[in-house]
């Protein structure tokens, strides 16, 4: 008690005044009478405290209370009950918000986890697929080597059975399709009769399988006793292998040569070689510039077919694009056709096979004009065997 402040008290019973600590009014009693005292009169000043270091903001709101005459029941615990009670409320929240933390963190370590062993696992298996994949393809070429071996004989008897045939309709026979093209083809050796040796061997200087939708098709560069060399396409019908006879006979519906002969607006389909001589930047109106060749079905060392003349197409016609789009993607195809089929080691440089229609213009002297109808396709097959035509889809 002797750390507790001191206080005056005033006595209601016999009315005197005396010091004491303060302990509140109900424990005080007069030294004077015995009875219990009514307050504390004064406190602070008198006593020489000049500060509130002691006090906290509650007892300096009960010592002014005390100053003014009034007694106060000073109960520290009930005062600071609710601050117990939000500190304990605080606390809990701190660690349900840590809970969820480590849950959380939890479930992404656990995530993080699988996904880490399901890559590798996907790694793992990546070879063995790609191992797979290329045992299958070196399993497929090799069976495509040994269906080529033993179809290339059937395909060289066929070529020699068509080249020493005397007829048309000897030659049918070896022709894939031949009874639908019979008519055709007694046309075409009607104007073309065949003086060529009876040949005695034909062998392959080159082979390779082609992507032909709905056939089986080899093509071939082939070669003479005499030393010419030729190009064929082999078509298998049923236990035979056959010569896809347009492309090899590069058909046409009107002699090439005798074309500018014909009446004026004459029109007809060919299968000729297309060599691209300007692409326009230095002729006046923009127009592409090119020459068209009678292509030879035997050949020895060289091409030396007649050129026509120049034929100009628009620039930025439909065909004047089509050009275009050949050119840029010559040497994107690699000497190759579309069908598979390499043609850079048989055709001229920078020479384009094609199907076109052409119409035969004359002016009132009758001199003849050429005049590009429409480039139908970029190859020289049967279209009823070869439906694509091998140009870009945007320029059919």
């Amino acid at each position: 008690m002797s750390n507790l402040i001191k206080g005056y008290y005033h006595c209601n019973e016999c009315d005197s005044l005396f010091e004491s600590q303060v302990i509140g009014a109900n424990l005080q009693d007069c030294p004077h009478c015995g009875k219990a005292v009514a307050g504390i009169a004064e406190i602070g000043p008198e006593l020489g405290i000049e500060d509130d270091f002691f006090l906290d903001d509650e007892d300096s709101l009960d010592q002014n209370h005390v100053r003014d005459g009034g007694v106060v029941s000073v109960d520290k615990d009930n005062d600071k009950q609710p601050d117990v009670d939000v500190e304990q409320t605080t606390e809990k929240k701190k660690i349900a918000r840590q809970l969820r933390l480590i849950s959380i963190a939890w479930i992404s370590l656990v995530v993080s986890a699988v996904a880490v062993v399901i890559y590798f696992n996907q790694a793992k298996d990546e070879p063995s697929i790609s191992a797979q994949t290329q045992q299958k393809n070196a399993q497929q070429i090799e069976t495509e080597k040994q269906a080529m071996k033993l179809a290339l004989p059937k395909c060289m008897d066929a070529i020699k059975g068509f080249l020493n045939a005397s007829s048309a309709s000897a030659k049918t026979q070896y022709v894939y399709n031949g009874v639908r093209l019979s008519r055709e083809m007694e046309a075409f050796y009607a104007t073309r009769p065949s003086f060529r040796p009876q040949l005695t061997r034909v062998r392959t200087v080159y082979s390779q399988a082609l992507d032909i939708p709905g056939v089986y098709a080899i093509g071939t560069i082939c070669q003479s006793d005499v030393g010419e060399r030729f190009e064929v396409v082999f078509i298998r019908d049923g236990k035979e292998w056959k010569i896809e006879w347009k492309s090899f006979v590069r058909y046409s519906e009107s002699d090439w040569a005798l074309f500018t002969s014909k009446a004026n607006g004459e029109e007809a389909e060919f299968r000729l070689y297309m060599r691209v001589m300007d692409v326009g930047e230095d002729l006046a109106g923009g127009d592409v510039l090119v020459k068209f060749y009678k292509p030879d079905i035997f050949r020895g060392k060289g091409f030396d077919g007649y050129a026509s003349e120049e034929v100009r197409i628009p620039a930025y016609s439909v065909q004047g694009k089509i050009v275009s789009e050949m050119v840029s993607q010559e040497e994107v195809t690699d000497g190759y056709d579309h069908v598979g089929l390499k043609v850079s080691g048989f055709d001229p440089e920078h020479y384009h096979r094609v199907r076109v229609r052409m119409r035969l213009l004359k002016n009132a002297k009758q001199e003849p004009r050429l005049e590009l109808v429409r480039i139908l396709a970029n190859h020289w097959y049967d279209p009823v065997i070869v439906e694509a035509t091998g140009l870009s889809t945007k320029s059919e």
